[in-house]
């Protein structure tokens, strides 16, 4: 299975996630209303945190459990 490459650049922001899940993009970067975006979500540590890190362990078995990684079981 190929891979597509992309070109890729991070900005790093303080935003909002409200409590019907719509994430607040500060209008300074207005420019990216409207796209689609990979989102890479930092808490403070706080007593929640433990909780929402759980959600991301099916994530994670996803990317490490699958047929392209394979390969490095065998070494």
């Amino acid at each position: 299975m190929k891979r597509e490459v992309s070109t890729m650049f991070a900005i790093e922001m303080e935003a909002t996630i409200d409590h019907a899940g719509n994430v607040h993009v500060p209008e300074q970067y207005r420019q990216l209303y409207g796209k689609t975006a990979r989102l890479l979500v930092i808490l403070d540590d706080d007593s929640e945190t433990d909780a929402l890190a759980r959600l991301s362990e099916p994530a994670l078995q996803q990317i490490w459990n699958n047929e392209d990684d394979a390969i490095y079981d065998q070494l």
